[in-house]
């Protein structure tokens, strides 16, 4: 009884620690109650509305302030991750002015499509945020963007939250880190230039896309963090 007695005041102990002046604890439940717009309209999982949302980011004609700015970083990282030679290089899109690029979304049921006539280049996102790939539809849209503009450069680009591989060996297979990496590098450099909104929109929609698509955010590590510490209280 005794030895009973004594292990159940050290778990009481050990539950008391977790839940009382625990500074780790406080901190997450200030980071849960933290308002974020993408979370109030509950658009995380809406692969539509996440390609809606980088349609808007990557056409430098938008009211968003950023110009040229995002759509060359994006591409321009996701050209480095290409194991083939392309036509088009990162430094090629560093030199060319793409204010009269065209974005489409739904074209031809692809999700996003970019276009450029003065530098005759395309590109091809197909955006997976849950679904799959089916009906050979990547060799499909290239099919059709290369029957509709013969002569072009296409850039493929096969978008998922952990950078799964597409069925397409010509489809470059991208990460939405990347998408995060580009954006919190944008707010880093770009904070005094920027509007106030703007801002606040790119950090509200990296810091829900690390917390539910890509899976490194920082709520996540400090959970980590407080199981490792209370472990024994959690398990209880």
């Amino acid at each position: 009884m005794e030895a009973n007695s004594s292990q159940d005041a050290d778990d009481l102990n050990r539950i008391q620690a977790f839940l009382i002046n625990n500074p780790e604890l406080e901190k997450l439940e200030s980071m849960l109650d933290r308002f974020n717009i993408f979370d109030a309209l509950s658009i995380k999982n809406q692969e539509v509305r996440h390609s809606d949302f980088l349609a808007y980011l990557l056409n430098p004609n938008q009211n968003h302030g950023l110009d040229e700015l995002f759509i060359k970083r994006f591409l321009q990282e996701a050209l480095t991750l290409s194991g083939t030679d392309l036509p088009i290089t990162p430094i090629k899109l560093e030199l060319w002015d793409l204010d009269e690029i065209d974005v489409f979304r739904e074209w031809h049921d692809i999700d996003i499509l970019l276009l450029d006539a003065s530098h005759e280049f395309a590109v091809i996102i197909e955006n997976k945020v849950l679904s799959g790939e089916h009906s050979d539809q990547l060799k499909r849209y290239t099919q059709i963007v290369t029957q509709h503009y013969p002569g072009y450069s296409i850039i493929k680009l096969f978008l998922t939250p952990e950078g799964d591989q597409a069925s397409d060996p010509s489809y470059i297979s991208i990460s939405y880190s990347l998408i995060c990496e580009v954006l919190e590098n944008i707010i880093n450099t770009r904070e005094n230039s920027l509007g106030q909104e703007i801002l606040v929109l790119l950090k509200h929609y990296v810091e829900m896309l690390r917390r539910y698509i890509v899976g490194d955010s920082e709520i996540e590590k400090l959970c980590q963090q407080i199981y490792r510490k209370h472990h024994r209280a959690l398990d209880l």
